[in-house]
């Protein structure tokens, strides 16, 4: 008959906690019942420890199995895929624990536990997230030691320490394999959350969409500059070139007969001819900003960056319009670097199909609008004196910057510029926009975030939701396409000092602030500080390691080995894991070699060096009851205490069930004293 190895007593505990600590992740995004069926699980097994109930039998644990299937499917719709693969994959897992029984069923929880420790990574990358994972694999190692000890003198907290110890010492090669095991491209992408819909700017704009998006407070992007950081006026992050207007919302369009291949230029491909005047004029200005974006996760495929952006990685494409954009959409964070050039726009031309599509309205949309335009078109001598009017008819009629619009109902155009005159920058951009194509001045609707907010810790920039923005561009001949930004001639502040400061200096505005639960951010207490260590260290973790892809460590190895070959790499692992695993040897043996004596053993080796001393030599190896046995051939009058010291002293050195405490080492001590005045 086969032996049966029972989980120690010893060791229950952690496995509990290990199955309850590593599921968590999974119970607090997933459904209700999973949490309930974990605390069942826990329930019947404390039970069965208590020896108040027996394990359930075969029926009821399939039982159990079907229901965890079902729930899941009805759940998710699905068994495939990563949220409702790991749904089951944790059911399944709190349900093995329910199986334990022989050591073979605790090692296969482990091992379980190990996989759903990688799981909760595929949700979550924050230096929280791993710091959490890491705790949960200290506890499953603590399992391990657990049920590999023997139940003489086993302490729980012993088993932790030593899964600590073996953590520590697993860091180091942990982080050379990190940097020098090459990174493949996986098989297979998956794609998690994306069907979920995320904060960010959609693909075109209505009254009201902008406005949304500045009562949130969720990150956008981070910028980390290389060199100088531009001014905040001067940071007008482009998003989306809009150029079509149905007479209520404004979207993307490209000119009729152009196909992509001369619209967007992609890395490698043949560069259209918009593009090497962009290069030419590129290579002459001295003005440029080189950065890195990393960008939150919008399931869209636009990007953002600074006028004019010319891509730096692969992975995406530049379109003539002066935006950037993804090849694929943007799913979990993206980083990308971008160098702009600011001046580089006078390059591009603007052709027929262009002009004809920068000019279009619709028939029935503004009408009193276009008889204003008209007049300006009529007394003005250019597209720039065009422009000023217009801005200067915001400053003087009495328009207002507004966080909360009245309703626009039947014509947006003129209902803003003659009736309510209230509006966010939305308004303002769309009008003007609308205002200049009535007057024969090309113009288009961008749309984006202006600002930043830079984090005093480092050299990067917060972009938040708050910070979206809209404006309007116009063409002027010789300068290109030329930023407008009528927002600007209502409420300067707002360029100036960012939405959030515009609002904090206006009495109005603080009472949106209080509304919005933006002040947080500005009170410039303990929160906004400790907010900015977790951002800056947020983002060193996304650049310094999540960052290190393939290109990154490609320059890492070439910069350490000169030429990157996979010779080179492999003799490098070997090396450095030959070197670790010779520190770890050397470092057993000075610990060997300069091993402590525990309490015991030097009470023992007290004894028999003051024997030694004052009698014959005695032999090393000697058992306590030897050693007393000879202490009493020496000295006749010293037999009883030696045996009563002899006695006490085994009693004590091989207890199974606790080591000595302190008044019974003091006991013993006493003894050896009494019997140190008999040998003198």
């Amino acid at each position: 008959m086969a032996r049966i190895y029972q989980v120690p007593s010893h060791t229950r505990l952690w496995l509990a906690l290990a199955v309850v600590l590593c599921s968590i992740p999974q119970l607090v995004k997933g459904p209700l019942w999973q949490a309930g069926l974990l605390v069942l699980v826990i329930l019947i097994r404390w039970l069965v420890d208590q020896q108040r109930l027996t394990l359930p039998g075969r029926i009821v644990r399939t039982l159990l199995l079907i229901g965890a299937v079902g729930l899941t499917f009805y759940s998710f719709g699905r068994l495939y895929g990563p949220e409702a693969g790991v749904a089951l994959l944790v059911s399944l897992f709190a349900l093995k624990y329910l199986e334990v029984v022989q050591q073979r069923d605790a090692y296969v929880v482990i091992v379980l536990g190990y996989f759903v420790c990688a799981t909760a990574l595929l949700f979550s990358q924050t230096p929280g997230m791993f710091l959490y994972v890491v705790l949960c694999m200290t506890v499953l190692t603590t399992c391990l030691v657990g049920i590999n000890h023997s139940d003489t003198r086993a302490s729980g907290l012993l088993h932790g320490k030593r899964a600590m110890v073996m953590t520590m010492q697993a860091i180091p090669l942990m982080v050379v394999l990190f940097l020098l095991v090459p990174r493949v491209a996986p098989l297979w992408n998956m794609q998690v959350g994306e069907d979920k819909a995320r904060t960010g700017m959609s693909d075109s704009m209505s009254p009201g969409q902008i406005s949304e998006l500045s009562e949130s407070a969720e990150l956008a992007f981070r910028v980390d500059f290389q060199g100088d950081i531009p001014p905040r006026p001067q940071r007008y992050w482009r998003g989306l070139t809009l150029s079509h207007y149905d007479g209520r919302t404004w979207q993307q369009a490209v000119p009729q007969g152009q196909a992509e291949s001369e619209y967007l230029y992609r890395r490698g491909n043949q560069k259209p001819v918009w593009y090497q005047q962009l290069e030419s004029r590129r290579a002459a200005e001295q003005q440029r900003y080189r950065y890195q974006i990393i960008a939150e996760p919008t399931q869209r495929r636009w990007l953002f960056s600074l006028a004019v952006p010319f891509p730096l990685d692969e992975g995406m494409a530049l379109a003539k319009d002066m935006r950037l954009v993804a090849d694929q959409p943007v799913s979990q964070r993206f980083a990308y670097g971008v160098e702009s050039v600011p001046a580089a726009t006078d390059a591009i031309s603007l052709d027929g199909q262009e002009r004809q599509l920068m000019l279009s309205l619709p028939q029935e949309s503004g009408r009193k609008a276009r008889g204003l335009a008209q007049q300006w078109q009529l007394e003005s001598h250019s597209a720039r004196e065009i422009a000023q009017r217009a801005l200067r008819h915001f400053r003087e009629q009495p328009f207002h910057y507004t966080l909360r619009p009245p309703r626009l109902t039947a014509d947006p155009v003129d209902d803003f510029l003659f009736r309510t005159r209230r509006g966010f920058c939305e308004h303002y951009a769309s009008s003007f926009t609308f205002l200049m194509r009535a007057a024969g001045v090309p113009a288009r609707v961008v749309v984006g975030y202006q600002g930043g907010e830079q984090n005093q810790l480092g050299t990067h920039l917060l972009v938040r939701q708050y910070d979206a923005h809209a404006w309007s561009e116009i063409w002027l001949e010789g300068q290109g396409w030329t930023r407008v930004d009528p927002t600007g001639a209502v409420a300067p502040e707002r360029i100036e000092l960012g939405l959030r400061e515009a609002l904090e200096n206006s009495e109005d505005g603080r009472d949106v602030l209080d509304d919005l639960g933006l002040r947080r951010f500005s009170d410039g207490g303990l929160f906004a500080k400790v907010s900015q260590w977790m951002d800056y260290v947020d983002f060193r973790w996304q650049t310094w390691v999540l960052g290190y892809d393939s290109a990154f460590q490609s320059a890492f190895l070439e910069d350490l080995l000169g030429v990157v070959s996979p010779v080179r790499i492999a003799i490098a692992l070997i090396v450095a894991v030959a070197m670790l695993m010779g520190l770890y040897a050397l470092f057993l043996l000075w610990r060997t070699g300069n091993a402590r004596l525990t309490l015991m053993e030097r009470e023992y080796w007290r004894l028999h060096q003051r024997a030694s001393e004052r009698g014959r030599p005695l032999a090393v190896g000697l058992t306590p009851m030897q050693l007393s046995d000879a202490i009493s051939e020496q000295w006749p009058q010293a037999a009883v205490a030696a045996e009563n010291w002899a006695k006490y002293y085994q009693k004590l050195h091989y207890d199974p069930v606790s080591a000595p405490d302190k008044r019974q080492r003091r006991h013993l001590r006493s003894l050896r004293n009494r019997l140190y005045k008999l040998l003198d």
